[in-house]
């Protein structure tokens, strides 16, 4: 994300009754608003619960955007639409203004992470775990400045741990709420903090903690309406009420309902009116519990999830990973021991080649060495019976030691998704190969003697650098590393 970018985003995250004055001045006095000034008044109106306002402004952004072939503006507007309808209740109509997201952006853009968010949503609400924790994962992967993004590390933390809480119960889900907590305090983004407390909420209340849930809870709510976060407010409320009995449970859910018709969210109010039906019947007060039930089956009939399971095609084609290559790639990525020799290389290449063949959907997979640690071998022909996808592979000073080779039958298509994962692939063995020490690297440096042969072994080091222009920023980084160690061990030894 740019500086001016973020600096934008911050001040609309934490001085939004400051900043949504002068942007509806803005939009009053401009019969084309700039697209950014409505994105940004957007921002603040769905957190308080008022984004309809600014439903009309924005798809007539939107047809303009598409007008002049502006297809980044047109994606970021898209993605915002899909927000509005899925908090609605529109379920239908966020998945079409998520799909064409993804059919207006890049991969690698913030839209297209957003959108794909969105979408494992739906997912979720299908109760399709399995496919929205894919989704997700390509959220996570295809999208580069994750790293430099907090407001979207937290996003996904919170929806990894709403999956994991559904999947593998509320203690796997815990420690990506406490990660999504920090980045939402990292960025000043109150609502998330907010959201994080709720779901650990729902975790302590699973794991029959009734009461540290109920004290989550309540700093939940409170936080969410001093934010003003007015959909999140609602859902705290419906949880209070849950954790509640008799007459101190009724009053929660009245105040929920009355924030659901604030907000014209109809899934909140079928909830509050389904739970209001319930205490009604507790109390055996029939007849109210008879409307309340009755309203929530009203609702719920307006929601138009029936529609939603024939849309899974819809879906579906931006599900290209069916048999788990991203999480793979994902896991393999954050895991793994280190590395100190070609050998242990390719002790982790042969564990992980089995699944990788199965995951990636390859006939083949070829890791050929060139030279990695001192021990060149020759170069495999390439066979004309199969079509594959071959990616270099180099070491810390940027020297090609060997390739990633990637097979299929002869005429096969490669889509994006499949070169994209290829490149992941490689760039995980990359980082494992940069680890290996050159050839004579460690001799001299941990001998004990004079310090000459240690600061030529230095300068040497860093002068490969400075020449390895095609090196990545791993191998850059491994090389640094290298260098790193080597300076403070001839510290040591002059001091």
């Amino acid at each position: 994300m740019s500086n001016p970018q973020a600096r934008w985003e911050r001040l609309v995250m934490r001085r939004p009754g400051l900043a949504l004055p002068r942007l509806q001045r803005l939009i009053a006095r401009e019969s084309e608003p700039p697209f950014q000034v409505l994105l940004g008044a957007f921002f603040i109106l769905e957190r308080w619960g008022r984004g309809p306002e600014l439903q009309a402004e924005l798809e007539r952004a939107l047809a303009r955007a598409l007008q002049h072939r502006l297809l980044e503006e047109a994606a970021e507007l898209s993605e915002a639409l899909g927000r509005m309808h899925y908090q609605r209740g529109d379920y239908v109509q966020a998945c079409n203004a998520w799909s064409q997201t993804l059919e207006l952006a890049d991969d690698e853009t913030r839209w297209a992470c957003l959108a794909r968010i969105g979408l494992a949503h739906l997912c979720f609400a299908l109760g399709d775990w399995a496919r929205g924790g894919r989704v997700l994962d390509q959220a996570e992967l295809h999208y580069p400045q994750l790293g430099d993004d907090p407001y979207m590390r937290s996003k996904i933390a919170l929806n990894r741990a709403v999956s994991l809480r559904a999947t593998q119960g509320p203690q796997a889900a815990l420690p990506r709420l406490d990660e999504a907590r920090a980045d939402a305090r990292a960025v000043g983004h109150r609502d998330y903090e907010a959201e994080a407390m709720w779901h650990h909420a729902r975790c302590a209340r699973d794991s029959g903690a009734v009461e540290h849930a109920l004290t989550l809870a309540v700093e939940a709510e409170d936080l969410a309406r001093r934010c003003r976060y007015r959909w999140l407010q609602a859902q705290t409320l419906l949880l209070i009420s849950e954790l509640r009995r008799g007459a101190e449970a009724a009053v929660p859910a009245q105040q929920a309902l009355a924030l659901g018709e604030a907000i014209q969210s109809r899934s909140l109010q079928a909830a509050a009116h389904g739970r209001l039906g319930q205490l009604m019947a507790e109390q055996e007060q029939l007849g109210p519990s008879w409307f309340h039930q009755q309203q929530r089956q009203r609702l719920e009939a307006t929601l138009g999830q029936t529609e939603l399971p024939a849309r899974l095609e819809q879906l579906a084609r931006f599900d290209t990973d069916p048999h788990g290559a991203e999480g793979l790639l994902l896991a393999l990525g954050r895991g793994g021991a280190p590395v100190t020799s070609a050998a242990d290389v390719d002790t982790q290449w042969q564990q992980a080649r089995p699944r990788l063949m199965e995951a990636l959907a390859v006939s083949d997979l070829e890791l050929r060495w060139t030279g990695l640690g001192g021990a060149p071998a020759p170069v495999t022909p390439e066979r004309r019976d199969r079509s594959s996808q071959t990616m270099p592979l180099r070491d810390a000073t940027g020297a090609v030691v060997g390739e990633l080779v990637l097979a299929r039958a002869a005429g096969a298509v490669w889509s994006r998704a499949d070169r994209s994962r290829a490149e992941r692939l490689a760039g995980w063995l990359q980082r494992l190969i940069v680890q290996v020490p050159a050839p004579g690297a460690g001799g001299a440096a941990d001998a004990p003697g004079e310090p000459g042969p240690q600061a030529r072994e230095l300068v040497e080091l860093l002068e490969r650098l400075a020449t390895a222009a095609d090196a990545d920023a791993d191998a850059r980084r491994a090389g640094l590393s290298q260098a790193l160690a080597l300076a403070r061990r001839l510290a040591a030894r002059l001091g």
